[in-house]
């Protein structure tokens, strides 16, 4: 597999997982823990795919890649359709996007196999490569990231304004 296809499995993975992490914040536990399960994993199966020589556990990959998609169609199918509590649309668009990129290149790779030995990339294209792939998913998931309660909380760049204020003792001023 060309390593820079493999490299953007990475980022894909990385992206659905920072998603599903920040959607933790303001869910109910009862979707937080598997949100949580799910987002450690994708991250971690995203930084050992950077370092792998091929696509690491891909039958198992692919199938996990959907399970966050089938489970949240399957809440949205429960919930009816005024939505689910705690969990907001875009972001979990974008990592059912992300993941769906990687079960459909996981996929076609299982299908047409590594007959062919891997050609030396040089330099110059395969860091055009990671760059792309990191605009990519950059762009996709920084909108996710706000939407999130969590990017509701954040403070406001380029200001000192606080997004909320904490009620801490008197004598506990400043944190």
């Amino acid at each position: 597999m060309n390593a820079v296809l493999r490299a953007w499995l990475g980022f894909f993975a990385l992206g659905a997982g920072l998603i599903h992490l920040a959607l933790v914040i303001g869910s109910p536990p009862a979707l937080g823990v598997p949100l949580v399960l799910i987002g450690i994993a994708e991250f971690a199966w995203g930084v050992i795919t950077f370092t792998a020589a091929a696509v690491p556990f891909a039958r198992v990959a692919r199938i996990a890649a959907v399970v966050p998609i089938l489970g949240w169609v399957a809440l949205l199918l429960v919930s009816g359709s005024a939505g689910v509590p705690g969990i907001r649309v875009l972001p979990m668009l974008v990592a059912s996007l992300l993941d769906l990129a990687v079960a459909i290149v996981i996929t076609v790779v299982l299908r047409r196999g590594d007959a062919a030995p891997a050609r030396p990339l040089r330099s110059g294209p395969y860091l055009l490569g990671l760059a792309a792939g990191a605009l990519v998913v950059a762009a996709l998931t920084t909108p996710a990231l706000a939407a999130t309660e969590a990017g509701d909380l954040a403070t406001p760049h380029g200001t000192d304004e606080e997004p909320y204020q904490l009620n801490l003792p008197d004598d506990h001023p400043g944190h």
